[in-house]
């Protein structure tokens, strides 16, 4: 379901939580077609990072996303 307006960046972190297992956290809105301020952490998770990072970009561009900017996982 595509939106008709823009909404600037989706910000996302990619990790690898397992040997072969990625977990990609961004940020959703409750409710996308009456934005508000208020967010919950989503994630995705997949067995290959590019596979993983695909479908975050899709699912952001669906939701009227401009781009994705990937952060860096903090790492201890």
């Amino acid at each position: 379901m595509s939106q008709s307006g823009t909404k600037g960046v989706l910000y996302a972190v990619l990790r690898e939580v397992e040997p072969g297992l990625y977990r990609a956290e961004y940020s959703g809105e409750i409710n996308p077609v009456d934005p508000d301020e208020r967010e919950i952490p989503d994630v995705h998770l997949g067995t290959n990072a590019a596979g993983v990072k695909q479908w975050v970009e899709e699912m952001a561009t669906g939701l009227g996303y401009q781009a994705v900017v990937w952060d860096p996982p903090n790492v201890p």
